[in-house]
């Protein structure tokens, strides 16, 4: 499966070509475009005619316009090529397209001289029966031990990112839509890891853009490995990152062969997230190189050449771009292809502005060797950010236990579930604030590369930024922020460390008599510990804070 985003598989892509419609039995698929949505039944003034009151109140809170984009392709069209006899697998507004099944060269012909018809090109061969087998996974270690009492084995992973912080306040994802776009989600209806998503009913919607149905269950599983990264919940042995989000589940990729048609469906897999209100989107897929086809007239190739890594090119990049533009937060894989002599590039939709693309490093925070390269093909840097890609713990969905395994496919998942416990915790915030805050609050902001892009995210920090604080007085090992001064039930202290310690507090009075103590867990990187003063006496104390071997004293009033 080339296009899933893990370790050793090598990404797809598409190019341009012509091609005789005579070939018929080459290419059953293709991509019908339009010129225009003219003759609509449709209107942007009245929006609930064709998107969810969820994607409309997305809109609105973001000040965000219902232009045409959102309108659905002309119902006249669309009938006008199945008048041909064709089969119409679905249509994309975005792209202005539908996507057909046909053997018919006179009806391609024929459709192809409608005047509102753009271009009808071939985007894949007949697709074999699905393929049941397991995924491309580069290690998969079964372990008995428990890394932390809550997280498990998840713990290091998340703590590399600070990803605690936010679920220490209540921030788990609740009320917010994550839509996962893959290659199917094999047993996720029945593995224990799931078992409180399923009771719950967080699982709000399923779609298979390849054969059409809401089944997703059956098919491959990555899109389940990728799933359990982030709603995963056996407290005390995994626990991912967004544990109590709600989820869509969109099939858009075949795992038995690569064709340009899995970019549409990825297309059509965005709108539908978009028009049932979705607010994050994670995709571990990536498209720069195709399958070739060997045919009587010759080889055809459909691949990506870097010239089109310019976010506005491949049809997959165009939708992601399009969906960020609906306020909805676009998580894409770089890529696995970093090491490859030939395409050393992240892949589409990875070059998409407007997005967090998500590389990968290692648990000592050093760049992961497969990891997509950036720039862009117009400069820009990429990748966005990255997260722990190499040795990532994962529920394996054929027996339910935890494994471990290399690939931006994981990486992107684990940042996409923070993202939405960000987005919840800060549900004022536009989706290009909440990404601006995840870059600015990464290990290299102030120098990025592309390898690693802005750097490992701190989303402690970044919860800081998003509440107003200022930056620069973040950025110091020694700085230890405490607030309100004037407090009633609780005392909150922001300090970073260079490694995880326990930091002791001491509140003492006046008169220097020891009033209350306690303690606390604090990760290397930024922090906000929270101190429950409810039953202290009013009066004006000092609170005594020790960290990092060195004594913070502030004044401090309850009121």
């Amino acid at each position: 499966m080339k296009k899933i985003i893990l370790l050793f598989i090598i990404p797809f892509s598409l190019f341009t070509f012509h091609y005789s419609f005579s070939q018929t039995t080459d290419f059953y698929r293709y991509q019908i475009r339009f010129t225009d949505k003219h003759n609509s039944p449709f209107s942007v003034s009245y929006p609930a005619q064709f998107l969810s009151q969820k994607a409309i109140d997305r809109r609105d809170k973001q000040h965000l316009l219902i232009d045409t984009l959102d309108l659905p392709v002309t119902p006249a069209y669309i009938d006008s090529v199945k008048n041909t006899g064709v089969i119409v697998l679905y249509a994309s507004k975005w792209l202005n397209s539908v996507t057909i099944f046909t053997t018919d060269s006179l009806a391609l012909l024929q459709i192809n001289s409608f005047p509102f018809v753009q271009s009808v090109k071939p985007v894949a061969r007949i697709i074999a029966p699905p393929n049941h087998s397991a995924p491309f996974i580069n290690s998969a270690l079964k372990t008995e031990c428990v890394a932390d009492s809550y997280y498990g084995l998840a713990f290091d992973q998340i703590n590399q990112v600070s990803g605690q912080s936010l679920h220490e306040k209540g921030f788990k994802g609740e009320g917010i839509l994550i839509a996962y776009l893959d290659a199917g989600f094999h047993n996720a209806d029945v593995i224990n890891a799931f078992d409180s998503l399923r009771n719950r009913n967080g699982i709000i919607a399923t779609h298979d853009f390849i054969t059409g149905n809401d089944s997703v269950y059956e098919d491959h599983n990555h899109g389940a490995l990728c799933l359990s990264i982030a709603a995963g919940n056996v407290p005390g042995y995994y626990v991912g990152t967004a544990p109590n989000a709600d989820f869509v589940l969109i099939r858009t990729e075949y795992g038995a062969s690569e064709f340009p048609i899995e970019e549409i469906n990825w297309a059509a897999g965005a709108e539908y997230a978009d028009s049932i209100g979705a607010d994050v989107i994670t995709s571990s897929l990536g498209y720069s190189t195709f399958d070739t086809v060997f045919t009587a007239n010759g080889k055809v190739t459909f691949d990506h050449v870097f010239s089109d890594m310019d976010g506005k090119t491949n049809p997959s990049s165009i939708a992601a771009n399009i969906a960020s533009s609906r306020g909805m937060i676009v998580c894409n894989s770089a890529g696995n292809s970093g090491g490859d002599p030939k395409w050393r590039f992240i892949t589409a939709p990875s070059d998409a502005d407007n997005i967090l693309t998500v590389g990968a490093v290692d648990s000592a925070n050093n760049y992961g060797w497969f990891s997509g390269h950036g720039p862009t093909f117009d400069g820009r840097i990429k990748p966005d950010v990255v997260g722990r890609g190499v040795a990532t713990w994962y529920i394996n969905t054929s027996y339910g236990t935890a494994s471990s395994g290399n690939g931006t496919s994981f990486s992107c998942p684990l940042i996409a579930g923070l993202t939405a416990c960000l987005w919840q915790a800060h549900p004022d915030k536009s989706n290009l604030e909440i990404m601006d805050a995840i870059r600015r609050c990464a290990s290299k902001f102030s120098a990025p590369d592309n390898d690693i892009g802005y750097g490992i995210p701190n989303f402690a920090y970044a919860d800081l930024l998003l509440s107003g604080f200022n930056a620069q007085s973040l950025l110091s090992s020694d700085s230890v922020m405490v607030y309100p001064t004037i407090f009633s039930n609780e005392i909150k202290i922001n300090l970073k460390t260079k490694a995880d310690e326990e930091i002791l507090f001491q509140l003492i009075d006046m008169e220097g008599r020891l009033v209350s103590d306690g303690c606390a867990n604090a990760y290397s990187g930024f922090n906000q510990l929270k101190f429950n003063t409810s039953t202290i006496a009013s009066g004006v104390y000092m609170l005594k804070i020790i960290a990092s071997g060195k004594v913070h004293y502030e004044k401090m009033m309850k009121i």
